[in-house]
């Protein structure tokens, strides 16, 4: 990433507000991180200055996080917006994402997850932390029609190649992709299926998409 990023956060929280400004401050690809202690504030900012990310709080006085999602969404929809939360209700995230949120991560996420966020939505892409991810993938397996019951949540990575999967690329094509070896895909694989109890890639496609564990 060649250009230097300008970043929003609204957090009602000053520790909070310290905390994430302070790492992503710290990141290469950020030049400017600017913090506000509501949505409302955040938006009036954005008339002057259009950030080139921004991270949101859920509640917050005024404005809170939701309603601040909406109205960016409406009006500077090219804007991609995260919801950084500790609220774990599978409803909230969902509702975030329906919004157009591209990101749910939890207050304590690491420099890492923030920097893949950020990356991943300035591509276009939706970003869960391990956290919330865990979430989705667990409450699914507790409400699926079909009854499928995973032995253990997926992890980041093993969505994002199952998601590759179901789209018909071959473990060449997901590794050059991700920049891993197929090796290391065929591994993800194999956990995929042992997590999904089936033993061809058409079932594990099948019931990912059957569950909307991948859309």
């Amino acid at each position: 990433m060649d250009k230097k990023l300008v970043v929003f956060i609204a957090d009602d929280h000053e520790l909070v507000r310290q905390g994430v400004s302070g790492i992503l401050e710290s990141s290469k690809h950020i030049e400017t991180v600017r913090s506000f202690s509501d949505g409302r504030d955040l938006y009036k900012a954005i008339l002057n200055e259009k950030p080139d990310c921004i991270f949101l709080d859920i509640e917050m006085p005024n404005w809170d996080g939701l309603k601040t999602l909406r109205e960016i969404k409406t009006n500077f929809p090219e804007i991609p917006c995260i919801m950084l939360s500790m609220l774990e209700e599978r409803s909230v995230i969902e509702e975030c994402v329906v919004i157009g949120a591209s990101g749910y991560l939890h207050k304590d996420s690491s420099k890492e997850e923030l920097e893949e966020a950020i990356i991943k939505s300035l591509e276009g892409k939706v970003f869960f932390s391990e956290e919330a991810n865990k979430i989705l993938t667990g409450q699914r397996n507790r409400v699926s029609s079909s009854g499928i019951e995973l032995t253990e949540p997926l992890t980041h990575r093993e969505l994002e190649i199952l998601e590759k999967i179901c789209d018909g690329l071959t473990s060449k094509e997901i590794g050059e992709q991700l920049f891993v070896s197929h090796r290391t895909v065929e591994a993800h694989k194999k956990n995929l299926m042992q997590k999904f109890n089936v033993n061809t890639t058409g079932k594990l496609i099948a019931l990912a998409l059957k569950n909307r564990i991948v859309k």
